[in-house]
């Protein structure tokens, strides 16, 4: 019988802790925490933690305090199909006795809902929640995190009255807008520094580091040129903007 199968027997007088962590790594809070001596590194801090079920009393406090979230605790007094599952909780976001979450699995999936039937902290200056949720017996041991909402994958329903706006500002320093620069390009000019001379693109308190990108590929669908070969703005320094009294030498 392997660890899991042992603590998924102890848990039916109780809460007892489930360790899913395999990676080599230098870690070991968890040793450090349990005051039982339950779980156990070793020498050489980068083996997996070995734990023994018999010193686990269900705490809480390897859950609360392992930093990659590989610990939680499994309940199965509730009985009638039921178990309690405690996981950490680091999001914002109000977790309140009797609402409804989101479980995930270890891969960020949904398994569905589960009611909160309790919530607690190690101390007052912990930020992680200890959330417990009853969920069916057979996701108990699948559950590794808890979310209020989750995204929704269903084709978002058609917006009624929905307009696609015109124009938009190409250069937003200038205010100058994608319409006006193609008016520009059907009126002949196919040099970028004469378009940036008429109408001001790129002049602005940036100098085109953002419009830049979005002029060329405005270039490139009316010359059928490659956006490579377009061209860049001469940007004169300094290509981030400064403070006067900077430049005059005072000590700011």
């Amino acid at each position: 019988m392997d660890a899991w199968e042992k603590a998924w027997e102890k848990a039916i007088s109780g809460a007892v802790a489930v360790v899913d962590c395999s990676e080599e790594i230098p870690c070991n809070p968890c040793e450090e925490v349990c005051r039982r001596g339950a779980i156990r590194i070793g020498e050489d801090i980068c083996s997996p933690p070995r734990y023994d079920l018999e010193l686990c009393n269900g705490c809480g406090r390897c859950v609360s305090l392992c930093p990659g979230m590989a610990v939680f605790l499994v309940d199965r007094t509730p009985g009638g199909g039921r178990a309690h599952v405690t996981v950490p909780y680091e999001m914002p976001g109000e977790m309140r006795e009797t609402d409804e979450v989101w479980v995930m699995d270890n891969e960020g999936n949904p398994l569905g809902k589960g009611k909160i039937v309790k919530t607690s902290k190690m101390g007052k200056k912990d930020r992680t929640i200890l959330v417990t949720v009853e969920v069916p017996e057979e996701w108990a041991l699948k559950v590794r995190g808890v979310r209020i909402r989750v995204m929704s994958l269903e084709e978002p329903d058609e917006l009624d009255g929905y307009r696609e706006e015109e124009e938009c500002y190409l250069c937003r320093c200038e205010e100058v807008t994608d319409a006006s620069v193609r008016e520009l390009l059907a009126q002949g000019f196919h040099a970028l520094n004469a378009v940036r001379r008429f109408s001001r693109v790129g002049l602005g308190y940036c100098q085109g580091r953002f419009c830049q990108v979005m002029l060329r590929g405005e270039f490139s669908a009316a010359t059928s040129r490659e956006p490579g070969d377009i061209g860049t703005f001469r940007v004169r320094p300094p290509v981030r903007p400064v403070k006067i009294s900077r430049l005059g030498g005072e000590d700011v």
